[in-house]
């Protein structure tokens, strides 16, 4: 199990071990007036039987639901508060022995804004960042704040040419100013509106994973086998990584 103070949250245990070396965890942040609980299907739908998921609700009531922040022009006190909470359930997470490389952020809409915050304001770089339907904040002088450690951390954004609250453009525009200053962003244009399309694009995701995953776990192995070698010839292999 996983506990946090910071927000409502379901834990949903992976139902393989096939990663069992190096688990992994999915947080799943919503979109704006929703809850996790159409996120539910996510771990069937993106076909990660291996992967473990943290489902959040945003801070805020709203609409009947929650919201991470409020409607500019008052949403930045809210981003900075939800920004607060983010990086404290990291803090929790990593006590409960979570590493931020082992850990998997997919944002929706409002949900896309605070994951990608959280990878632009945080200390340690994470396994990757799946972005939909969203967009992102650019805080005031963001491109000097940023580290280059949160550079590290590779993206996939994907945007619908149908999406009538966030139009394509304005998103196509932000990813671009990232990849200028050196975000390792991927990016992907559908024919489909403001959501997660279920039929194509959360299986395509769930390989963008997997691979992720599966090259993180070859380097891993690796860098074990070498250390070995070193280690069975009598060199020190901390001297000779």
């Amino acid at each position: 199990m996983i506990w946090t103070e910071q927000f409502q949250s379901r834990f949903v245990r992976a139902k393989k071990k096939s990663w069992a070396a190096s688990p992994k965890l999915m947080v799943v942040l919503h979109g704006r007036g929703d809850s996790f609980k159409p996120f539910l299907h996510l771990p069937e739908e993106m076909r990660l039987p291996e992967m473990n998921y943290l489902f959040l609700n945003a801070p805020r009531k709203y609409d009947g639901g929650y919201s991470w922040y409020g409607l500019e022009p008052n949403h930045e006190r809210g981003i900075m508060r939800s920004r607060s909470k983010l990086h404290h359930l990291m803090e929790e997470l990593d006590v409960q022995g979570w590493r931020s490389e082992d850990i998997f952020l997919f944002g929706l809409s409002q949900g896309c804004l605070m994951a990608s915050d959280l990878v632009m304001t945080y200390d340690r770089p994470f396994a990757g960042l799946l972005g939909i339907s969203g967009y992102v904040w650019f805080f005031p002088r963001w491109s000097s704040k940023v580290s280059q450690t949160a550079k590290r951390t590779p993206w996939l954004m994907t945007h619908g040419f149908a999406d009538e609250d966030i139009p394509i453009e304005e998103t196509r525009a932000q990813v671009k100013r990232l990849q200028k200053n050196r975000f390792n962003v991927e990016w992907l244009e559908m024919n489909k509106g403001h959501e997660v399309e279920t039929q194509f694009e959360a299986p395509m995701l769930g390989n963008w994973v997997r691979t992720r995953v599966e090259d993180s776990l070859a380097k891993m192995a690796r860098h074990h086998r070498r250390r070995k070698v070193l280690s069975t010839s009598g060199l020190n292999p901390l001297v000779n990584l």
